[in-house]
């Protein structure tokens, strides 16, 4: 149909994108905007047949949405690239594109289109974030600070040896196309439906927690993240960490999973987030680096979490033998 004829389709099928026809986007009344742009490629990020495309447009969008939550913003505009290849079926994109519009607080407020081997999606989200004083920020740990996440971690950890095993999740349940134990099933739905969490973080703000992070390249990494822009280090227990209980076993190879998007967050001691699932895992001091234990016992991570251009990218591919999870940026 072209790249005429593919936008003029899109606008037909999705009135509430019939405002995208001008050269740039317009977000008026933003006092404080907060913006963020995440890339996902096809054999990387994901496989298609992994999913129907209303899932994984679902699923990108709360990944993309995710860094606006970690911030304590609000949802807002989102701004869609599509690289694709000329044979991609309309119907796919017309699901996936039904995908990226499932959440009522959040407008497909423009983008691009340009021909590629390769599908690869590029979102660029626009979120509200209100009082700047009040955002999340990953410099803004104090020593003696707890350590805290908002939810179980591990859910990409070797997913593309899963997603083999049970040949893709389809249909409004996410059924699997072949047996798999009900825990491998409760890990994949996971992983296909991460939400990001403005509501945490919103509960983050008002109990006056200044600093988060939402955990996408794995547990390790982030706090590393955290205490590096804080000029601080920390002690993480992992027997604490909670996790999903296909990955029990491998505890430190799912803390370096990432894809979680849970939040990752400091508080003052003494303040306590079980009453609405929280977990603490650790805690920060002024000694550099991270520390791990488990049930007492120091052991050493022997991965921090995924680095896109780090010896151990090429290996991290959604097509790659064993399917090693590595965080937003490969899996």
């Amino acid at each position: 149909m072209g790249e005429r004829g593919f936008i003029a389709r899109l606008r037909s099928a999705f009135p509430s994108l019939s405002l995208v026809g001008d050269d740039a986007a317009v977000f008026g009344g933003l006092a404080c905007p907060v913006a963020t742009v995440d890339s996902f490629v096809e054999g990387r990020h994901f496989l298609r047949w992994w999913c129907d495309p209303e899932v994984l447009g679902r699923r990108l969008l709360e990944a993309a949405l995710s860094d606006l939550a970690a911030m304590g913003a609000s949802p807002g505009h989102v701004l869609v690239s599509l690289a694709a290849p000329g044979t991609l079926e309309w119907s796919w994109l017309c699901g996936f594109y039904r995908g990226l519009q499932s959440r009522g607080d959040c407008v497909i407020a423009g983008g691009e289109t340009v021909a590629s081997e390769t599908l690869v999606i590029t979102l660029c989200a626009v979120g509200e974030g209100g009082n700047p004083e009040r955002l999340l920020r990953r410099g803004a740990l104090s020593a003696g600070d707890a350590l805290w996440v908002t939810g179980p971690l591990g859910r990409a950890l070797g997913v593309s040896a899963r997603m083999e095993a049970c040949g893709g999740l389809h249909g409004p349940g996410l059924e699997p196309a072949r047996e798999v134990p009900e825990e491998e099933l409760e890990l994949l739905r996971a992983f296909l439906k991460p939400r990001a969490q403005f509501r945490e973080a919103g509960i983050l703000i008002g109990r006056g927690v200044r600093c988060a992070i939402d955990i996408s390249d794995g547990l390790l990494s982030e706090a590393a993240h955290l205490c590096r822009e804080s000029g601080l280090g920390c002690d993480i227990e992992l027997s604490s960490v909670p996790l999903f209980e296909a990955v029990r076993g491998s505890e430190l190879e799912a803390c370096a999973a990432g894809e979680d998007f849970v939040l990752l967050f400091g508080a003052p001691e003494g303040r306590d987030f079980t009453e609405y699932g929280f977990h603490r895992i650790g805690s920060c001091s002024e000694h550099e680096g991270i520390r791990i234990t488990y049930e007492g016992y120091g052991i050493e991570a022997i991965d921090s979490g995924y680095d896109h251009f780090g010896p151990s990218s090429p290996g991290r591919r959604a097509g790659g033998p064993g399917g090693a999870g590595g965080g937003r940026h490969g899996v």
